[in-house]
This record gives structure tokens, sequence and C-alpha cells, in this order.
């Protein structure tokens, strides 16, 4: 019996075959790449219940965002969505669950396993901002959209949460969709990024 090939909503855009390494190779001022499968664990912890969000942290090995930012730790990123919400993004997100399920059992914290409820998009180059701008309400300057932040927002018709990495010199602008609406969004940063080039880079 043959093994069970996973498959995700982008693979039939071949992004893996049309890669290159480097937008210097390609010529262009936005790379587009796919981090496929990455882990996602929605958690959630009572605004009222402090000992339940310093479990939470304590777990984690990090603070606790607010809403719009983020703390990175390895490979791990912590998204804040809410007052009471946060994403953790995570490599292997059934070990994660697990381990924190063990560590959270005195407590009361949701651990929900929302992996495959996102693909996750990276936009860089010099005009990675420019060309979100054309779909996004929200203001992407520096002084509004600095390093550590993350957003929920709609690019075109699509609902997404876009975040930056914690480093000022890197351009990358990290989107997650959900997987019925990726190849829109695919196909709308495609058209959209005809007039800067369009790299699809390696993930």
């Amino acid at each position: 019996m043959s093994e069970f090939q996973r498959q995700g909503p982008l693979d039939g855009y071949s992004l893996q075959q049309r890669a290159v390494e480097s937008l210097a190779d390609a010529g262009v001022q936005v790379g587009l790449a796919e981090i496929r499968y990455e882990g996602a664990l929605n958690l959630r912890a009572r605004r009222d219940d402090p000992a339940a969000r310093e479990a939470l942290s304590k777990a984690l090995g990090r603070p606790l965002p607010a809403t719009t930012k983020l703390e990175a730790k390895e490979d791990c990123v912590v998204l804040g969505l809410g007052p009471d919400e946060w994403l953790f993004l995570c490599p292997d997100p059934k070990a994660s669950a697990a381990s924190l399920a063990a560590e959270l059992s005195a407590v009361f914290v949701a651990v929900t396993d929302t992996s495959d409820n996102y693909v996750t998009l990276v936009v860089s180059g010099p005009r990675a901002r420019d060309l979100l701008a054309k779909g996004v309400p929200i203001d992407l300057h520096e002084s509004a959209f600095p390093p550590a932040s993350c957003a929920q927002t709609l690019l075109s018709k699509a609902e997404v949460l876009l975040y930056r990495g914690p480093d000022a010199e890197d351009d990358r602008i990290t989107l997650l969709c959900r997987p019925s609406f990726a190849q829109y969004v695919f196909t709308w940063l495609k058209d959209a990024a005809q007039e800067y080039g369009l790299a699809i880079l390696t993930g």
C-alpha cells in the first residue's frame, strides 16, 4: 500500500518547481514563499485569571504578547490576537500541544490545534510593503507596523493575519490565510506584483 502523501491548496501552483534562491538571482523586487504545514495552536486564557496566564507564559517560555504584538524564540512565535487569545506557531504542534496540556493541567487554559486552518506565505523584498499596501486597509509604514507587530485584517476580500519578526533589518512579512482562500491570495499577490516582478522563493 502506498504511503499517504499530504497535499496543500497551493500544490497545483508548483511553487517548489519554480523556486529560486534569491531575489538577486531573479532580478525582481518582491519574493513569495510558502511555509508548508506550519503548526498553529490557538491558546485561550481568561483575562480575570492571572494564575492561568502566568502558567501559560511559563509553559511557553516567554511573556504573553499584547494584542498586535508577537514574541519569538527559536523556531516558535506567539502572536497576540486579542486580550485573552494567542496563536502559537511551532514546527511540531502535536508535541507542543501535549507538552502544554501536561504543564497546564492545574489551570484553565484552552489549547486547540488549528494547524489545518492556515496556509502560511512569506512576502519579502524591498517592495513587499508596497505590494501588500495595495490590498490591505491598515497602515504598513515602519512607524505604524514596526518589528514584532501583527494584525488581523483583509487582503482584498480575504481575511489574513500579518506579522513581522523582531529584527528591524528583516524585510519579510508573513501572511496566514484560510486554506480555502489560499489560491485566491496567491493569485492576487502574483497579479499585484507585476510592476515589481515576483520571484517564487524556496520556503
